[in-house]
């Protein structure tokens, strides 16, 4: 099986080419503070809604001077959020998912740099710790916001491996194993495989978020 899964990775790369051509914030092979705290944001803007809705109110929190956790920490209200995240859906618990997120970071680390310093086992524990953030979103800000080899199981993802037949039930815990332990410990492959599989469902409408 783990031959499989790093084959149909080759297939899809060979395929698709270097994802970072689509997903040039994401994939960056370097992130700037600016770009890590824009991915940690989207990852709960795009909870359970289109990348099309998040990015629309990712834009509209860049209006607002808010795209960054330290500009979210400093209100006193997730209410101040509502408005510029409508768009993303789930507009009453978002703003408060946002709120505590960027709290977190902000009063414990100070920052994405600093929680980055954390262990991966230790780091996801925290983020699972938090308010409105499951499995899905905390893997998604470990493995690119944060560099950390924590491969996300998305909707995709569980589409295409009942689709080639890889796994007879795709649950979430079982997937991320099966993928962690047949592939290379790399943060770039676990990147560009979650990227490539988005890219092989969607098509040309997987580009993602391109907030300057």
């Amino acid at each position: 099986m783990s031959n499989i899964i790093y084959q149909l990775y080759q297939e899809l790369y060979k395929k698709h080419g270097d994802p970072v051509k689509l997903w040039p914030q994401w994939c960056a092979k370097k992130k700037s503070k600016k770009l890590r705290d824009l991915i940690a944001i989207g990852a709960i803007l795009t909870q359970r809604t289109s990348w099309r809705n998040a990015d629309i109110a990712l834009n509209n929190l860049k209006r607002e001077s808010l795209l960054s956790l330290k500009a979210i920490a400093e209100l006193n209200s997730p209410d101040k959020l509502t408005e510029p995240i409508r768009p993303a859906g789930f507009y009453q618990t978002k703003p408060k998912r946002l709120l505590g997120l960027a709290s977190f970071v902000i009063k414990e680390y100070g920052g994405l740099e600093n929680f980055m310093r954390e262990d991966l086992k230790s780091a996801r524990e925290k983020l699972l710790g938090l308010y409105g953030v499951g499995p899905e979103t905390a893997d998604v800000i470990l493995l690119y916001a944060l560099d950390k080899p924590s491969f996300v199981i998305d909707e995709y993802t569980k589409r295409l491996v009942v689709k080639r037949k890889l796994a007879e039930k795709p649950e979430y815990n079982f997937l991320k194993q099966l993928f962690e332990e047949s592939l290379p410990r790399d943060v770039k492959i676990y990147q560009n495989y979650h990227a490539l599989i988005i890219v092989e469902q969607r098509g040309k409408k997987a580009s993602i978020m391109r907030v300057v």
